[in-house]
């Protein structure tokens, strides 16, 4: 795809440049408003437009601009016109493939060589942007020379190419007077060694107007293997109407019919992240965008977590979500609510522990525990059933079998069986069934 089009009738004529062969476009390139930051993430190209690989890219450059609804008449800017007017957001530099099509061998970049920061063909990259007041402002695009790639020999290109430009939302009929609000839009756009564009990204429009306002602290508690976070709705959310029937099981007065004004505003949704607050901030250069826990907007106000690693701290904010027209902006984060998981839950016991006396010893054999961070098992003895059983040993057992010869013949010990796992400070877990058994 070239910067501007070109438009023929396949008339003859002399010989034409060859077509410019160029990384192609950014792939996987999407847009995120969190509050008043906007991440951009995008797959650095791999291949040339003819096919070709490795991408003859140099750098990645990101660009932005705020516009309000066009006037009438006005069209939208073609790709050269957005990418002189817009702002450069960032240039993301790339590392040069180690071997090259054509290339002799190169020589890998020692462990201090700053080549190695640099992201490499198909890798995720994030840009991050702050909206601040000034980006929320329309640019003048009164200025701007419209201007188009016209093939003088051919007549049919005297009128302008069709262009895709950018998206404009237009007011809710039902509310004429409400006006258009300004959306900021991205592009992504490799450059060669020798500095030409590659293809262009499709154009991303954020949503400018005001963001909802997050929840209160959210509340965290765990289980061995599930982290449950709760929180009120946000302040302001929209929810369901509800009906009559839900109104009075709920006490409250059932709601008037009515149409919504706006039918595309939809009730207030919630996304739960998590992060580990000990790991030092990252350097600007390396953006990283939070670590989303579900996979899909809530509508509930709670969320189960499977990912419980004990030993480590974890903190957890929710965002409350407005969407217009399938348009979502996410809040600022709720405050953090950090817990450092500690393994203090027992195993399972053992099961169905039986006994047989022999000669001098007596054998005693169990069902094992089904916890996968079993450390082993400890056998209890004790000489009458009031007794506190005492463990035989002090080096826990791995297997589910045990022969003890330490008893007296003739003498009825109980025994039972606990099972005690692998955290920290380890956890034991109830005793198994009793048997008695005596040597002979």
């Amino acid at each position: 795809m070239a910067l501007l089009p070109v438009v023929g009738c396949g008339k003859k004529g002399p010989p034409r440049a060859p077509i410019r062969i160029v990384p192609t476009e950014p792939a996987e390139f999407t847009a995120r408003r969190l509050g008043a930051e906007v991440h951009l993430q995008f797959d650095v190209p791999t291949l040339n437009t003819d096919g070709s690989s490795p991408a003859d890219l140099s750098t990645v450059e990101v660009y932005a601009i705020t516009v309000g609804p066009l006037q009438a008449g006005v069209n939208p800017l073609t790709d050269e016109e957005f990418v002189e007017v817009a702002t450069l957001l960032a240039t993301i530099d790339i590392r040069p493939p180690a071997n090259p099509a054509g290339a002799e061998p190169s020589v890998p970049p020692l462990p201090d060589d700053p080549l190695l920061v640099l992201p490499v063909l198909g890798e995720t990259v994030t840009v991050r942007e702050v909206l601040t007041q000034e980006l929320l402002t329309p640019a003048d695009l009164s200025d701007v020379d419209r201007r188009f790639v016209v093939d003088e020999d051919d007549e049919d290109d005297a009128k302008a190419p069709t262009v895709t430009g950018l998206r404009w939302v237009e007011p809710p009929l039902a509310l004429p007077f409400f006006e258009a609000p300004a959306r900021r839009t991205y592009v992504a756009i490799g450059r060669t060694a020798d500095g030409d564009f590659g293809n262009m990204s499709s154009r991303l429009d954020v949503r400018l107007d005001d963001a909802p306002k997050p929840p209160g602290l959210p509340e965290v508690t765990y289980v061995i293997d599930a982290v449950t976070i709760t929180w009120l709705a946000a302040p302001g959310a929209t929810h369901t109407v509800q009906g009559p029937a839900i109104a009075q099981t709920l006490g409250t007065p059932a709601p008037l019919e009515s149409t919504p004004a706006i039918v595309s505003a939809e009730p207030t949704a919630y996304n739960v992240y998590s992060y580990t607050p000990r790991i030092a901030e990252p350097i600007d250069s390396d953006v990283v965008i939070p670590m989303l826990v579900n996979p899909l907007p809530l509508d509930v106000l709670e969320w189960t977590d499977t990912s419980v690693e004990f030993g480590v701290e974890r903190c957890y904010v929710v965002r409350a979500i407005a969407t217009m027209d399938g348009e979502p902006i996410e809040s600022e984060p709720s405050p953090p609510a950090c817990v450092e998981f500690h393994d203090t839950f027992p195993p399972a016991p053992p099961r169905n522990l039986v006994a047989v006396g022999s000669v001098g010893a007596v054998s005693l054999i169990w069902q094992p525990s089904p916890d996968s961070d079993l450390a082993g098992y400890l056998v209890l003895r004790g000489e009458s059933p009031g007794d506190t059983l005492q463990p035989l040993m002090t080096e826990l057992l791995p297997e589910t079998t045990y022969q003890d010869t330490t008893g007296t013949a003739g003498v009825v010990y109980v025994y039972a069986v606990v099972a005690v796992d692998a955290a920290v400070s380890p956890n034991v877990s109830e005793p198994s069934n009793r048997v008695t058994e005596s040597p002979q």
